[in-house]
């Protein structure tokens, strides 16, 4: 049978089973419906790749999704089969791309078309295990692995990195069409028609074995790459990446980058490279400001000022010193002291200023300036009149030098 003739019966034997591959006499486009599950009871990996190998001389695949996901393996599988196949695969999500349809989507198709109104579900992979806690650990790894690989390719369309990706799987998020577009999921929404209303979309499938039931049940979607400014991703025939502008921002591009509103992106790229080589303007030196009372002198004025500094406390600890020296000489001299204690004197001057005023109050010739008798005595018998004139003054604790 005729590839061709083939498909048109395939179409038709399978017209209720929400899966079609069918292509139109003398066109070189195909138009494949996957509106059923993924593997399970619904469209299998091993009958999409045979009915795909089929297509043998057409140059676009239109794929129309709708589907609530399924086994993710089938899924890779048919992602891999639209890879392979040399047509152009432009895909379009006309109600929900969830779980497995998702990647099917976003990891096969050089563009991705959102319908209005219809929804797109990234989640982290499921999987059941019967046996023991070794049987439970590795069935853990086994779906970490899976969920790194689904977020590989989320990565390669949209950016961001695989551990970002499954952040976002891991919380369930619902996308709407143009939350889609603009997380770089797809590359547009489909372009409204005149006779168009726009409606809610309707869940075809049971949507209960999710944490949520479809956007309107989902918070707001967080994405690794958000476009703020409205640009997005898209992807050449070639599966390239490239970024398209929009007007605004091509006219904000032109007003950085100093050029003529006609520019276009040859001139402009020049301009902003030019602008990223050329060097940065030097700051304008600034006087620092002083406070009030204070000056500013430079390092080797600071140490002089220093040094000047020290010195000038030598050469008055020099002077005390000698001050102190003359007041107990002269006590010594005139017989207010012996001078057995003027070490005692010097010490306590250093120590108590006070002194000073305790050496002035006792009388000249206490102790006489010639030896009489049993000079010992008389000194001892001096020392013991100056303590007690001590004690009257300051109490029983002489101070120590």
């Amino acid at each position: 049978m005729d590839p061709r003739q083939r498909l048109h019966a395939l179409a038709s034997n399978r017209s209720g089973s929400g899966y079609r591959m069918a292509v139109q006499p003398g066109s070189t486009t195909a138009r494949v419906d996957l509106y059923d599950e993924i593997g399970y009871f619904g469209v299998s990996a091993r009958d999409f790749a045979r009915d795909l190998q089929a297509l043998e001389d057409v140059d676009t695949i239109e794929l129309h999704v709708s589907s609530p996901g399924g086994d993710v393996f089938d899924g890779i599988a048919i992602t891999n089969a639209l890879r392979q196949h040399p047509a152009r695969v432009v895909a379009t999500v006309d109600g929900l791309a969830a779980s497995a349809a998702s990647f099917i989507v976003a990891g096969s198709a050089d563009e991705v078309v959102m319908a209005r109104n219809s929804e797109l579900m990234i989640h982290d992979a499921w999987g059941m295990a019967i046996g023991n806690a070794a049987d439970m650990r590795k069935l853990a790894d086994d779906l970490d692995r899976i969920s790194n690989n689904i977020a590989s390719m989320y990565a390669d369309k949209a950016g961001g990195t695989v551990a970002d990706w499954r952040d976002v799987m891991l919380a369930e998020t619902w996308f709407s069409a143009e939350e889609a577009v603009e997380a770089g999921l797809a590359d547009r929404v489909e372009t409204k028609r005149e006779d168009d209303e726009d409606a809610p979309a309707k869940a075809a499938f049971d949507l209960s074995v999710f944490a949520h039931a479809g956007r309107a049940h989902a918070p707001a979607p967080r994405t690794p790459v958000a476009s703020a400014s409205g640009s997005r991703n898209t992807q050449t025939s070639e599966r390239s990446t490239a970024v398209a502008f929009s007007d605004e921002q091509m006219t904000a591009l032109r007003e950085f980058a100093g050029v003529p509103s006609d520019a276009d992106e040859g001139t402009i790229l020049a301009a902003l490279e030019d602008k990223v080589t050329a060097p940065a303007p030097q700051p304008t030196p600034t006087t620092p400001t002083v406070p009030e009372g204070m000056a500013l002198v430079d390092q080797a004025t600071l140490n002089a000022l220093r040094t000047d500094a020290a010195a000038g406390r030598e050469a008055r600890n020099r002077q005390l010193e000698q001050e102190r020296a003359a007041i107990v000489d002269s006590a010594v001299q005139d017989g207010r002291i012996p001078p057995a204690r003027r070490e005692h004197w010097l010490n306590q001057l250093a120590a108590d200023p006070g002194a000073e005023q305790v050496l002035a109050s006792l009388a000249p010739g206490l102790v006489p300036l010639e030896e009489l008798g049993d000079s010992g005595t008389q000194v001892r018998n001096q020392a013991s009149t100056e303590d007690d004139t001590y004690r009257q003054l300051f109490g029983d604790t002489p101070k120590e030098g």
